[in-house]
């Protein structure tokens, strides 16, 4: 046995996929909605026997190596290790790509770093100004162990010593993870100096990148800067804490959304544990993809500036894409607030007032409620300009929302804040809303599967082996001899009679699985597993079913084999003058076409 074979038979698929989304049980199967597609009815199917998954929405499907690469965005190689590690395996025998060493040694490189600095920050003397810092910004010891953060010295190349001179990795590997650079004259040094510093995690929990935050007052340094773009690190897919608290998004089936990582860990701190931070204002489509696998619904609270409002306006249309509920964290309108309480960022309310932070959190509201607040703070209400830029603003925002009541709802708020007519706001919303440009949109490559169409033939062919694997196994066998010499249309299908027919011992599917090839397996899935066969068959008793699809398909068969038969009548009959062995061979097909026809009379 392979060692391939050995890992993909010690991982259980349906715990690989339940830990990464929510399965729920559904009779022989697990269901859910597709991770790889948006919809709202689950259409995604794992079954335990056959150790496979199938989407009959996009069509995606596979084992539990094809799950892990789709899912996680990973190579053969990685997935691979995954299960080996998860299953107490050593993976001695796959041959690793050029690429797949190179991210191996830049993770290493990476979560060494990590170690160095938290080490600075938590042992050494040198991090006691960055211990300073956190204790003045009320992080906790805990925090600071979950999160790893660190301290980078003041040195030009503290970091680089360490890992060149100490570790003894290249140069060049080095800078590839984006933790050194290269100088006017050659020589390398450390990119992050003096500053705190935040170790960024992929979803997996795998070191990529780093965020230092500056600790002196130094006014020709940027506050905060972050490891460059790398083959590990990419900004547009980075959630700050998603991993390490990615059990209670899950277990809330919500997320909140903040700007920064102090707003992220005081967040945690105040038991809001289903928070993740993003890098910038902008929430991007593969940061939503990511969310809508765990969440039903994405707070945003974003910084309330421009480029706060300009993201909370672009993410509607991101998120729509996902079919999840949006809503925003007014921190500007939080009544019950005192003016004077009244604070700029999630951190500085989490710190401070950690119980109105779980309050805030809890009264969350729409977002086009938000963007509606937002308009009349910035415009005045009351002046016909000011209600001509409210609508102009509005009016694209309201045009998004699909369901009738709740943009009626939002309409009669209007009228009422602008004292106008409700139904000249509607045509004023139609007009401008659709002059205007939309929301930005997304669309979701990872779905982009062509449906394979299969003919009738096939279609019944599946349905009799979704029938024959119904029956108990006590008389499997003895149903199946009725499709010994049966001549299929569809691939796969006989090699996988053949093999029950051939065994041995009383019949299990999870053992039978296991003995048949990678692609006979996909081909007992897609008959098995189908919600349409399922309901069909509960109309029906079993053996009656059984029958008449049995003699639908043997009738298609044979007609199928008389076709086949008169386009080779159909090429004898082109020649002008046939030999004798021409003639012998047409008598034969004709004979055969009235044999064929024949058989179909008995079906009847």
């Amino acid at each position: 046995m392979s060692q391939i074979r050995e890992i993909k038979d010690a991982s259980n698929i349906v715990e690989v996929i339940g830990e990464r989304i929510k399965l729920d049980a559904g009779g022989i199967n697990f269901k859910a909605c597709c991770p790889f597609h948006s919809e709202k009815t689950p259409s995604f199917f794992v079954n335990p026997s056959i150790q496979r998954y199938r989407c009959f929405g996009c069509g995606a499907n596979g084992d539990v190596l094809d799950f892990l690469q789709n899912f996680e965005g990973v190579t053969f190689y990685e997935a691979l290790k995954t299960l080996a590690d998860r299953s107490g395996i050593t993976l001695k025998e796959f041959q690793r790509t050029k690429e797949d060493e190179e991210r191996e040694k830049l993770l290493e490189i990476l979560n060494l770093a990590k170690e160095y600095y938290h080490f600075l920050l938590t042992k050494h003397e040198v991090g006691q100004t960055g211990r300073d810092y956190l204790q003045d910004r009320d992080v906790s010891a805990e925090s600071i162990k979950i999160f790893q953060l660190g301290f980078a010295t003041n040195a030009w190349d503290s970091l680089l010593k360490y890992l060149y001179q100490k570790k003894k990795y290249p140069l060049e590997l080095i800078e590839r993870t984006g933790l050194i650079l290269k100088g006017r004259n050659g020589g390398y040094y450390d990119r992050f100096r003096e500053r705190l510093m935040f170790p960024l995690k992929n979803h997996r929990g795998q070191v990529v990148g780093f965020s230092g935050r500056l600790l002196s007052k130094s006014p020709k340094e940027a506050k905060y800067i972050n490891s460059p773009e790398t083959l590990l690190y990419h900004k547009s897919k980075m959630l700050y804490g998603y991993s390490e608290l990615f059990r209670e998004i899950k277990k809330k089936e919500q997320v909140v959304v903040v700007e920064g990582e102090f707003d992220m860990i005081s967040s945690a701190q105040a038991h809001v544990n289903h928070v993740v931070a993003i890098k910038g204002s902008a929430l991007t489509t593969e940061q939503v993809n990511l969310l809508s696998r765990v969440a039903k619904t994405i707070i945003l609270s974003l910084d309330a500036d421009e480029a706060g409002i300009k993201a909370t306006e672009r993410a509607i249309g991101i998120v729509k894409e996902k079919g999840i509920d949006l809503k925003v964290i007014d921190l500007k309108h939080l009544d019950f607030l005192a003016k004077e309480d009244q604070v700029k960022d999630p951190d500085e309310l989490a710190r401070e007032k950690p119980k109105a932070w779980r309050q805030a959190v809890e009264s969350a509201i729409s977002v086009y409620e938000f963007l509606f607040n937002h308009a009349l703070d910035i415009y005045d209400p009351l002046s016909a300009d000011g209600k001509r830029q409210i609508i102009n603003y509005l009016a694209p925002i309201l045009e998004t929302i699909d369901h009738a009541v709740e943009k009626e709802f939002y309409l009669q708020k209007l009228s009422v804040a602008l004292n106008v007519k409700e139904s000249l706001l509607k045509e004023d919303v139609a007009k401008f809303g659709q002059a205007k440009e939309k929301l930005a949109t997304t669309t979701d490559n990872t779905s982009a599967k062509p449906k394979i169409f299969k003919s009738h033939q096939e279609r019944n062919e599946e349905y009799l082996l979704f029938l024959l694997f119904s029956f108990p196994a006590t008389t499997l066998k003895e149903k199946a001899l009725e499709l010994q010499d049966f001549v299929f249309v569809s691939p796969g299908f006989k090699p996988v009679i053949e093999q029950l027919l051939n065994f041995k011992g009383s019949f299990d599917l999870s053992r039978f699985a296991l003995s048949l090839a990678e692609d006979l397996k996909k081909s007992l899935m897609d008959a098995l597993l189908s919600p349409e066969y399922e309901q069909k068959l509960e109309k029906e008793t079993l053996e009656k079913e059984w029958q008449a699809t049995l003699l639908r398909v043997k009738k298609e068969s044979l007609r199928a084999e008389i076709a086949k038969i008169n386009e080779e009548i159909t090429k004898l009959d082109s020649s002008l003058q046939r030999t004798i062995l021409e003639e012998q061979k047409l008598d034969e097909l004709l004979s055969l076409i009235v044999a064929k026809q024949s058989a179909i009379k008995k079906l009847s």
